[in-house]
């Protein structure tokens, strides 16, 4: 589904706030050329919902405001054909936030948060080393948020 102006004016107003009504979104919107009434957001969100533009609504988590106190990327060198398991289990562990399988010699990049250095040390020997098919691992330590995807 292409995306309008006016399509991606309402993305970036539910970027910012996902529980704004559309009424809310009509009155923020102040360019003539893209004002639209409450109903016409409407129809466009479910548009974008029913074509997968929009997969989900849903809460984003601070984990460091719930406790969590060390944030890291962790990139996995995985054995070809055993990449496909190490992903199954690396979604089971409520330390990883985030998962993707990279192009390259890249691999596997895991966002994991945990509490403190010595947990994750834990979690890279304990549970990710103990993984068949895990091979280099290189972690990188997030110091500051500079721009954030939410």
């Amino acid at each position: 589904m292409p995306l309008d102006d006016k399509d991606k004016k309402i993305i970036e107003l539910l970027r910012e706030d996902g529980r704004k009504s559309y009424s809310e979104i009509s009155d923020e919107i102040t360019d003539p050329d893209l004002k639209m009434t409450e109903v016409t957001i409407r129809r466009r969100v479910r548009q974008m919902i029913k074509s997968g533009v929009i997969q989900r609504f849903t809460v984003v988590i601070d984990p460091l405001k719930l406790g969590r106190k060390i944030r890291a990327f962790i990139r996995v060198k995985a054995v070809m054909k055993e990449a496909s398991y190490i992903a199954e289990q690396v979604k089971g562990y409520s330390e990883v936030n985030e998962a993707y399988f990279l192009d390259g010699a890249c691999g596997l990049m895991l966002k994991v948060t945990v509490d403190d250095l010595n947990e994750l040390r834990q979690f890279l020997e304990k549970k990710l080393g103990n993984i068949d098919g895990v091979g280099e691992v290189e972690t990188c330590i997030v110091l500051e948020d500079i721009k954030t995807p939410y």
